[in-house]
């Protein structure tokens, strides 16, 4: 006697079928209009090049952190909001994939600056070892953060090449 598959089994079946994708037109609409950050990343950039420039510039760079900080809390959120979306539909598979590791990569780069963020207000200017250290872990940050960021553009270039975007 054949059986209907059970909600169970059916729901089963189509979460198998369930990828993520990308909302190429809004996640490049997010990237082009979020120029506070990179007006944060512009400013901070020029403290972070010696250790005698940011101490001199401490109390400013300290604050740039934390404004990174909370912008960076903000961009991921509107891109894991609106840029990612899980489709039920089949996608490209490896753009798929690709999608996931860097959307997995936000959480990781925001505990990074939001640590350097909260470091920053732990140090003072005269404690040059610990302004080095800091400034090394800042340059560590933005290389990832790039790369990143220049990872999530390809895919947008990609996704729209394959047509599998979501927006107008």
């Amino acid at each position: 006697m054949d059986h209907a598959p059970s909600p169970i089994a059916n729901r089963a079946l189509a979460d198998t079928k369930r990828r993520l994708s990308v909302n190429a037109a809004f996640l490049k609409d997010i990237k082009d209009d979020n120029r506070e950050l990179k007006n944060l990343v512009d400013r901070i950039n020029p403290l972070s090049e010696h250790p005698q420039i940011a101490a001199n510039h401490w109390p400013e760079f300290v604050a740039l952190l934390a404004d990174l900080r909370d912008q960076l809390a903000l961009h991921f959120s509107l891109e894991e909001a609106f840029g990612y979306f899980e489709e039920a539909i089949e996608v490209v598979p490896q753009l798929s994939i690709d999608a996931e590791q860097l959307r997995g990569q936000h959480a990781t780069l925001f505990e990074s600056i939001r640590d350097l963020a909260d470091r920053a207000c732990d140090v003072t200017s005269d404690r040059t070892e610990k302004v080095a250290s800091l400034l090394s872990s800042f340059q560590r940050f933005r290389h990832a953060f790039e790369i990143h960021e220049e990872a999530e553009v390809k895919l947008i270039l990609q996704s729209l090449d394959d047509d599998i975007g979501n927006g107008d």
